[in-house]
């Protein structure tokens, strides 16, 4: 068996859910979280981030990017989109997830394409694009109404050995 997969959303639709998937859905369900990382509470993105769909190795959320975290002229700051993007490729990454483990982003480039004006609804979507046993390499393109990007993310992710705890809300 290869070391390396290219995923596509159709890569496991016959496989039962797994852990993670499972996880990703409870955590980002519509109807209301049950559970949120602690700094997406403290950033306002708890009540900004819906989850739109998911499957194994993608992930499309939507994002009302609100006036808190504007800079000065009404425009998203970019470091806050980086945030968004990198929430999302941590969930991502999950979906690949037969059990609870340890994972952190290892690098994280972005792009800046067009202002991001506050008080929108923009698209994120993230697709894992390689995978390795402990390794991934993850896109994000947040994109306006029109469809157009505003925004590009290259992310690499791997699995670390820590203890993984499961914190309740």
């Amino acid at each position: 068996m290869a070391d390396t997969a290219t995923l596509s959303e159709n890569a496991n639709a016959l496989q039962p859910e797994n852990w993670g998937l499972t996880a990703v859905r409870t955590a980002l369900q519509p109807e209301g979280r049950t559970r949120d990382l602690p700094f997406m509470r403290t950033a306002g993105l708890s009540e900004t981030l819906e989850l739109i769909d998911t499957g194994p190795g993608y992930l499309t959320l939507a994002w009302r990017a609100e006036a808190p975290l504007d800079s000065y002229d009404g425009i998203i700051q970019g470091g806050m989109q980086t945030v968004v993007a990198d929430v999302a490729q941590g969930h991502a990454f999950s979906t690949l997830l037969e059990e609870p483990r340890g994972f952190s982003t290892v690098d994280l480039s972005s792009r800046y394409l067009r202002p991001m004006p506050s008080g929108q609804t923009y698209t994120v979507e993230t697709k894992v694009t390689e995978k390795t046993r402990r390794t991934a390499l993850i896109e994000t393109t947040i994109r306006r109404s029109d469809g157009k990007p505003v925004s590009h993310f290259l992310g690499s992710w791997q699995i670390v050995q820590r203890d993984f705890k499961l914190i309740s809300a």
